[in-house]
């Protein structure tokens, strides 16, 4: 049975219109709803929308309309929005299940993050390894960058490594500042070209995480991967191969780098940058100057968020290195 129609249908028609109503967001495919819609074309289109994404279905409802679900099939109507998400979630997630068990990569079970329920793709790229789950703050710990460029992807990373912890000192007012600062721990170059940071193979980006108040990580906003000078190819070129570093504040205006995750492109990661990059205004106020951002869902769906936080699988969560080497 499809979990999220269930749920819709036990929903008022006042819920399921102020649901259809909803304004779809900017990386969702668009639908034409034509107008007003009748309480059957209502439920219709909350079908379609939702038909197969209950964590979408839940995420939109009120608390209102959560509780209201959680009584009518039995699972308890106590406790804050983020509870009740859970809850029903787990209701719907055994529904669907009917009885069989399934594997986490078929039935993946979502996080809370903002109140909301986020699902963690499992990570497709090198990371480093950790005991504990959610990663804990790296203490600070001394740099040791390279004396020269590093000639391999394993020096490279190997220089990652040794930045974990690093405190990155004040920024400034150049929101660039950390970036540099970052790359100049792992002993790449800024030749200033528009090929990737390290040798032409490797682009090297900082992405700011924070705790949540569900004690896991998240992405605090979205990274800007290139200036729209020459066009959107420049950033798609940019996210061919890409060494993310995940950057935590520390408090009096310093970071430190908590991890990292190497990203290489492919048909899936192409068709998320393809989502989830957009464009925006940047550069110094009363310029026109605008440039490509990738929205922070991008991290969740290409598995830098299951890197920091531990993704709900069915085996351990270990580091990722095999088959590194020279560059490509």
């Amino acid at each position: 049975m499809n979990a999220a129609v269930h749920f819709a249908s036990l929903l008022s028609v006042e819920a399921i219109r102020r649901l259809a109503s909803l304004r779809v967001g900017r990386f969702e495919p668009a639908r034409d709803q034509g107008g007003q819609l009748d309480n059957a074309e209502a439920f219709a289109a909350v079908a379609a929308r939702w038909g197969g994404d209950l964590c979408g279905l839940l995420n939109a409802m009120t608390r209102g309309e959560l509780a209201h679900v959680a009584t009518r099939i039995g699972v308890g109507a106590d406790g804050r929005s983020p509870a009740l998400r859970v809850a029903l979630w787990e209701a719907g997630a055994a529904l669907e299940r009917a009885g069989v068990a399934l594997a986490a990569s078929v039935q993946p079970q979502p996080v809370v993050l903002g109140g909301h329920l986020v699902i963690q793709a499992s990570p497709r790229g090198a990371f480093p390894p950790s005991e504990i789950w959610p990663r804990p703050l790296p203490p600070p710990a001394i740099a040791a960058p390279p004396a020269d460029e590093p000639e391999s992807l394993d020096e490279l990373l190997a220089a990652a490594d040794r930045a974990i912890g690093v405190r990155l000192g004040r920024r400034g007012r150049d929101k660039g500042a950390w970036g540099v600062r970052a790359a100049t721990l792992l002993g790449v170059i800024d030749r200033g070209s528009d090929e990737p940071d390290w040798r032409g193979d490797v682009e090297i980006k900082t992405v700011p995480v924070a705790r949540d108040a569900s004690g896991l990580w998240r992405i605090v906003e979205d990274p800007a991967i290139a200036m729209l000078d020459h066009g959107l190819h420049l950033a798609v070129a940019k996210l061919q191969r890409t060494l993310w570093l995940a950057r935590a504040d520390v408090g009096r205006a310093d970071a430190t780098i908590v991890s990292w995750y190497l990203l290489d492109w492919d048909a899936d990661v192409a068709r998320l940058a393809r989502r989830y990059l957009h464009e925006r205004p940047k550069g110094p106020a009363g310029t026109d100057a605008r440039g490509a951002y990738l929205h922070k869902r991008f991290f969740a769906d290409a598995g830098l968020l299951a890197t920091l936080n531990g993704a709900p699988r069915s085996e351990p969560m270990g580091p990722r290195r095999a088959g590194l080497g020279a560059p490509r």
